[in-house]
C-alpha cells in the first residue's frame, strides 16, 4: 500500500473519522472571523452557479 492508501484507510476508519472532526473544529475555532470569511465566500461561489444553493435552511 502507498502512503495516501493507508491515509485514506484511516480516514475512513473511526479512529479516523473522530480525529479529522477533531481537526476541523480545531480549525474552525482558531481564527474564527477567517473562517466565516472562508465560509461566506464560498456560499457567494456556489450561489453564482446555483441561485437556488441551500435555501431550504431557515435562518433562526
Amino acid at each position: 500500500m502507498a502512503k495516501d492508501d493507508y491515509q485514506k484507510k484511516y480516514a475512513e476508519s473511526s479512529k479516523g473519522k473522530e480525529s479529522i472532526s477533531r481537526a476541523r473544529k480545531a480549525y474552525d475555532e482558531r481564527d474564527r472571523e477567517r473562517r466565516r470569511k472562508q465560509k461566506r465566500d464560498y456560499m457567494k461561489r456556489k450561489r453564482l452557479e446555483n441561485p437556488s444553493y441551500c435555501k431550504w435552511k431557515k435562518k433562526p
